[in-house]
């Protein structure tokens, strides 16, 4: 009877690790998105695109990584009760940190 009584609690404690580790990834998606949104913000435009947009889609990629920083402390905080939050950050952690790279590919070739 112990031993299933360990084994759950085994398994609680992997759940709790694969969860803090996936709000520790999203905290660092996160950062790197709102630091490459920063790094981007003072550069030029690349010619051809359009100054307000370019700098509206710098603004949401940087508030995206913010959120997604703030998520991952949120998550981390209390992993076992918040396990589908952490899945559903990294999902959405995946449109910001494209927008971030794709506006650096860009100003990068121009």
């Amino acid at each position: 009877m112990s031993q299933l009584g360990s084994s759950r609690k085994e398994a609680e404690v992997d759940g709790t690790a694969a969860t803090a580790s996936a709000a520790m990834g999203g905290g660092l998606v996160g950062l790197a998105t709102a630091s490459m949104a920063v790094t981007l913000a003072a550069r030029e435009p690349p010619p051809g695109l359009d100054k307000t947009a370019y700098f509206l889609a710098l603004a949401g990629a940087f508030y995206a990584g913010v959120a997604e920083v703030v998520t991952a402390v949120w998550v981390w905080n209390d992993p076992r009760g918040r396990r589908g939050a952490g899945r559903k950050m990294m999902y959405a952690s995946a449109g910001p940190l494209a927008v971030a790279v794709g506006l650096s590919v860009a100003s990068l070739l121009w």
